[in-house]
């Protein structure tokens, strides 16, 4: 009889359909921590992006500096003097001096604030001057 009783419970256990309590917070408990990464991830991304963004705007801002003075006479340039602009949040410093060969150097270096620090940024190009310009 004792035999039987065995027989049955493993034939009831193999017959049951559904899941356990203990199966189902480990599920869950898996569950929420794939979520918690993905959420941490989206967090970390979005900073990236942020960041990301006003380092292009620093390199624009630099850029717009080396086209503008480029259509600029060489004649009409003042050289050795530190020049400091502010632009949407960006402080520019830049400075203009002779290269020799008719040239111009053009150093131009960017500040602006993140939510950790302060970004640094320092560009330099050469400017040729032109005949007749």
């Amino acid at each position: 009889m004792n035999r039987k009783r065995i027989v049955r419970a493993v034939r009831d256990a193999r017959a049951r359909k559904g899941v356990t309590l203990v199966e189902l917070i480990v599920a869950v408990t898996i569950l929420m921590l794939g979520l918690l990464s993905v959420v941490g991830i989206s967090a970390g991304i979005s900073r990236s992006l942020g960041e990301a963004r006003s380092d292009a705007m620093a390199a624009m801002v630099a850029q717009s500096r080396f086209e503008k003075l480029a259509g600029t006479a060489c004649a009409s340039m003042t050289l050795g003097t530190v020049v400091q602009v502010t632009y949407r949040g960006i402080t520019e410093r830049y400075m203009i001096s002779d290269a020799g060969n008719n040239t111009r150097v053009l150093r131009d270096s960017l500040s602006w604030i993140t939510r950790r620090n302060t970004r640094r940024a320092a560009f330099e190009t050469l400017i040729p001057c032109r005949p007749g310009a």
